[in-house]
């Protein structure tokens, strides 16, 4: 799970495959630690991680995830333009939550509910819920840029 919360999080973010970052580990206990320290190599090479290590803060123009009692830190300044990322993200937050409105407009109209077939119906509902799914995650990942 270590490895696909970091995965998930460059994913989200735009982050170069080819680049390494360096994971900060906060909060870890040390049962958590000493699973890190033990398969550390394999962490590193499949999380593309240039080092791990415990910290106590969380520096600006870092990406966050949590995972069990620890939050893994991915500090992302040197690596990505957070301006931009920022940018972006809001500006697919915008795009979804138009697209919420949109559909709330139909679904509120009784008269599209009444006479459209219920497959209809349900298939913006559908829409709907997976476009509140995608506006959370992209919130969620503007959040995790700390700073």
């Amino acid at each position: 799970r270590l490895i696909s919360s970091i995965r998930t999080v460059r994913a989200e973010l735009n982050v170069p495959a080819s680049a390494k970052v360096p994971l900060q580990i906060k909060d870890a206990a040390p049962a958590t630690t000493a699973r890190l320290t033990r398969h550390s190599a394999i962490i590193h090479r499949m999380a593309r991680l240039s080092a791990v290590t415990p910290v106590t803060t969380v520096g600006k123009g870092s990406a966050q995830a949590i995972l069990d009692e620890a939050t893994l830190i991915l500090p992302l300044a040197d690596v990505i333009d957070l301006e931009q990322e920022r940018a972006r993200l809001s500006k697919e937050s915008e795009k979804w939550s138009a697209e919420i409105k949109k559909i709330d407009a139909k679904l509120g109209n009784s008269s599209f509910v009444d006479k459209a077939p219920p497959e209809v119906v349900e298939e913006h509902r559908e829409r709907k819920a997976e476009a509140e799914a995608m506006l959370a995650k992209l919130e969620a990942a503007c959040k995790s840029l700390a700073g």
